[in-house]
């Protein structure tokens, strides 16, 4: 093995950068000290300056530097480490994570022998897990979608519930993230929105911005496209979707604040631009079409009194525009996807709603839910006036 302090002298050699200079004076400084989380430090604050990411400074750092010390570091620090200088060949990066876990597992096992749960604490430790999680990453990346599917049900019963789970927020993220990406390649909407938003609660640390733009994006469109989802509410309370406003995917920003708000003309008006814009939406339109009827009628719905929810048919067909002999099986879809309850009375052709999915209300509908409860105020205000006037002869002979 070449002589860590040549190592260093060597790189420093072939970098000009005054920051990279100083940070492998520093890395050689608490090397010789053994200051092992003083040196995970200066390796993450070396990692983070621009230039090293460029003539393979990093690779030569993992390869030459750390892989000789790797156990005396934190290994998830030392897997972000090996994720970043191999990112640019996907293979090879996967390779090493294999490698490096093999090496974390050799060390579990030499530590804990003679114990009867080896197997156990290799399966629960964190660094194993996450290195399995970021290998699940690479298997999608390489299109190995069956591997990266056998590794995350393998780990999924270790997620189950976030309040059970002994993993930190890091983990966590990794886990959901490895699995909203694979629900995006099966084109699986449902599971996509849900992993998506389990991932953003997840993280700890901030996400570029580039990854930000790219998921506020699919989740917006998992969002239209979900055969499941129809409350928004997470998505439009969470601060990513701030990022596409006045972007170039304004549209889809305002095509979802208008599905909500079950504001059809505008959605429609919407749809050529998202069309034109996502062309792989278009093969989705009678689905749009039908999701926004069904939105539109759930904000009928609760425009209605909470003492007489009642709907005709033909109010029903009014606004949604929908024709008359196709409002019973709008209903019928409606009540199958748990959106509303209640029932129909087919002689009379109404609709009569017991309850109704709480969802996140805009401002205007915030206004509409503000006039109905004036207008219940005031109607509880005049039969209390009512008793008063009429009940005077009881109330003196109790």
């Amino acid at each position: 093995m070449e002589d860590i302090s040549t190592v260093l002298a060597t790189l420093r050699q072939e970098t000009e950068n005054a920051d990279i200079i100083n940070a492998l004076y520093q890395l050689e400084d608490f090397y010789e000290r053994k200051l092992w989380h003083q040196l995970t430090t200066a390796l993450e604050e070396l990692y983070s300056i621009p230039d090293s990411r460029h003539h393979g400074l990093q690779k030569k750092i993992y390869t030459q530097f750390i892989g000789h010390f790797s156990s005396k570091l934190n290994a998830i620090r030392v897997t972000d480490f090996l994720l970043s200088s191999f990112q640019d060949n996907k293979t090879e990066c996967l390779e090493k994570l294999e490698e490096f876990q093999n090496q974390i597992k050799s060390e579990i096992k030499k530590s804990a022998r003679g114990s009867d749960d080896t197997n156990k604490l290799v399966d629960n430790n964190e660094a194993i897990v996450y290195t399995d999680l970021q290998k699940a990453r690479f298997y999608i990346y390489l299109n190995k979608l069956d591997k990266a599917d056998e590794v995350l049900e393998r780990l999924e019963p270790k997620f189950e519930s976030s309040y059970e789970t002994d993993f930190n927020a890091k983990i966590t993220a990794a886990f959901y993230l490895a699995k909203c990406q694979l629900d995006k390649l099966n084109e699986n909407y449902n599971k996509f929105y849900a992993n998506a938003l389990l991932y953003l609660s997840s993280s700890e640390g901030s996400i570029p911005h580039d990854e930000q733009v790219s998921l506020c994006h699919n989740l917006c469109v998992a969002a239209l496209l979900g055969t499941k989802i129809y409350n928004f509410g997470e998505l439009i309370l969470h601060d990513i979707l701030n990022v596409i406003k006045g972007s170039e995917y304004d549209w889809l920003y305002q095509l979802v604040h208008s599905l909500n708000a079950g504001e059809l003309g505008q959605f429609s008006q919407l749809l050529p631009t998202a069309f034109q814009k996502s062309p792989f939406l278009a093969n989705s339109e009678a689905f749009l079409h039908q999701k926004i009827v069904i939105m539109a009628l759930l904000e009928l719905v609760s425009r209605k009194s909470s003492a007489n929810k009642t709907l005709t048919f033909k109010e029903i067909s009014d606004f949604t525009g929908t024709p008359i002999e196709e409002i019973e099986q709008l209903i019928i879809k409606c009540f199958s996807l748990n959106l509303i309850q209640g029932y129909i009375e087919e002689t009379n052709q109404i609709l009569i709603v017991t309850w109704l999915q709480p969802r996140i209300l805009n401002l205007d509908q915030v206004k509409v839910l503000f006039d109905q409860l004036t207008r219940w105020d005031n109607q509880v205000e005049k039969l209390g006036e009512k008793v008063r006037a009429d009940g005077g002869s009881i109330w003196a002979g109790i």
